[in-house]
């Protein structure tokens, strides 16, 4: 015998796809926030890194201008202190040039000359003096131009009939008391120069200056 519904089945079925779309579209929205939380973190946490990574190089940037800064001070402390070795070996090294000047200078006088002045401007020295004839005057050149330290001498001046002693002031009772009148020195016909040298800018050889520097010490 045949069996008849007479139920609305009608609206349960679509009660039922109403509940089936209601629970689909509940679990798409549940997945898309899912999905979007996920996202969202991924990215937060990029975005975290990327800031740690920008403030780890910050840190660096600074780290290292304060080391160029160091270095640039350091730079400027080891110019300072080349320039002061300098000064200092440049000072070493032309120690012993005054003492080997006068000693050459002394050894370069001959004989049959004198010196009654002498002047340094720079390294130009002026010698003022008397001598026997010229010959002696073109003499000590010769000895000024063989020194090392000693060159380019000339004669600025040279003049004849010099006379080296003045006599004394004549008294009103000279002839009273019968005083001789001067006696003739030979210095009488000197002949007086002007010489002029130049002090050598060479620095000594470095056995000289390690001879000179240990007399010094031992002075």
């Amino acid at each position: 015998m045949a069996r008849i519904n007479l139920l609305p089945w009608r609206q349960e079925e679509r009660e039922r796809r109403n509940k089936e779309f209601i629970t689909l579209v509940v679990a798409v929205t549940l997945l898309t926030l899912l999905a979007a939380f996920a996202s969202w973190s991924y990215f937060n946490n990029e975005l975290d890194e990327q800031l740690d990574a920008n403030a780890l190089i910050e840190q660096e940037n600074t780290r290292l201008d304060t080391a160029l800064t160091e270095i640039d001070s350091l730079e400027q402390r080891r110019d300072d202190i080349i320039s002061r070795m300098q000064v200092i070996q440049d000072l070493q090294g032309r120690r012993p040039v005054p003492v080997r000047l006068w000693d050459d200078l002394a050894k370069a006088i001959p004989p049959a000359l004198y010196l009654n002045n002498l002047k340094r401007e720079g390294d130009v020295l002026t010698l003022t003096g008397l001598a026997d004839n010229p010959n002696i005057v073109s003499s000590l050149i010769r000895n000024l131009d063989s020194s090392k330290w000693m060159g380019n001498s000339a004669v600025s001046n040279i003049q004849q009939n010099i006379t080296a002693y003045q006599a004394a002031p004549a008294l009103n009772n000279t002839v009273e008391t019968g005083e001789q009148p001067r006696p003739v020195y030979p210095e009488d016909s000197y002949v007086q120069f002007i010489v002029t040298t130049k002090v050598q800018s060479e620095t000594p050889n470095p056995d000289d200056a390690d001879t000179s520097a240990s007399l010094g010490g031992e002075l």
